[in-house]
């Protein structure tokens, strides 16, 4: 049964113990305000994907107003979900009821500077399209060089038909999990639906620009540090593990390994049936062809940087 719920009773709610808080308005409007403690994720993403867009239970639903998150509640609790809550009123209720919004920033994080970076004279700066588009073209170009079908690549790759055209039409945002997915069908490594055209020179990646890749719950959270046009470059990857949070990895290709370190917080690292606890500055190198999750138990951010390193024959089809 779907409860409803005032402002100050999510609040209160909140504060025994974690919730997960889905706003499901437009991207435009989360841009004006949202909830403290909420994740994005439109009501068009989460029809399209309900599974995977709710991967816990104690689920609050927010919209403008209470009418679409109404309709995520139900649709919720249709897949299983036995605690789901709508904000009555939504965002417009709570800011009525006196309570603040969090705005997200674009500038740049607190005691750095927004200056533009600055280039020697055969730098470029990198400058692309949005990480949606890029993903959507490289799953077109990369289906139809396999002859697959949506209705093939979904069941290869156990991801809706659905969702993978949205996907592809750049209308909806494909979390970690769903492009590792994707990639595993069609035998090609994870950065081969990132790729964008090479560029000569140097380039420079702001961190107010940085394209994301975020889990399903948006705990989670990826970056790619090296040039990926570049098909003999190195996969270098800034990571972001939110507290109390994990990360389930199925199995990379045969002969992939991944080079940890971890640069802020604590985390342990499952793989198969080992388990590593790293602190700050511990690294390991693991064989990622076998299930592997990233947790952290801790209050604080686990930052992380990896380093993929795939097969011969693998490092062949980027």
């Amino acid at each position: 049964m779907v409860t409803t719920i005032t402002p100050h009773e999510l609040q209160l709610l909140a504060a025994e113990e974690p919730l997960d808080i889905i706003d499901v308005r437009e991207p435009s409007e989360w841009a004006t305000g949202h909830v403290p403690g909420a994740r994005l994720v439109p009501l068009a993403q989460l029809r399209a994907d309900p599974v995977g867009a709710l991967p816990r239970d104690r689920v609050v639903f927010v919209c403008a107003k209470g009418g679409r998150s109404a309709q995520a509640a139900a649709l919720a609790e249709q897949h299983g979900k036995r605690s789901v809550y709508n904000l009555a009123g939504g965002t417009d209720g709570w800011r009525v009821a006196g309570l603040a919004v969090v705005v997200p920033s674009t500038s740049a994080p607190a005691g750095e500077s927004k200056a533009p970076p600055v280039v020697g004279p055969d730098a470029t700066e990198l400058v692309e399209p949005s990480l949606d588009g890029i993903v959507a073209h490289n799953l077109r170009l990369a289906r139809a060089a396999r002859g697959l079908s949506l209705d093939e690549l979904s069941r290869e790759a156990g991801v809706s038909r659905t969702l993978l055209g949205q996907i592809e039409l750049g209308r909806t945002p494909a979390s970690i999990g769903v492009v590792w997915k994707i990639a595993q069908a069609m035998g090609v490594p994870f950065s081969a639906l990132l790729s964008t055209m090479p560029v000569n020179g140097s380039t420079v990646s702001t961190r107010e620009g940085a394209k994301r890749l975020l889990s399903a719950d948006g705990r989670f959270s990826s970056r790619a540090l090296f040039a990926l046009g570049d098909p003999t470059a190195a996969e270098f990857y800034e990571l972001r593990l939110a507290p109390h949070s994990r990360e389930d990895a199925e199995a990379h290709r045969p002969g992939t390994r991944e080079n940890l370190v971890v640069s802020a917080g604590r985390l342990e690292l499952k793989v198969g049936a080992e388990s590593f606890l790293l602190g700050t500055g511990d690294a390991i190198n693991f064989a990622a062809d076998r299930p592997h999750s990233y947790i952290n138990a801790s209050h604080e951010e686990c930052w992380m940087y990896l380093v993929m390193n795939y097969s011969d024959e693998v490092r062949r089809l980027r």
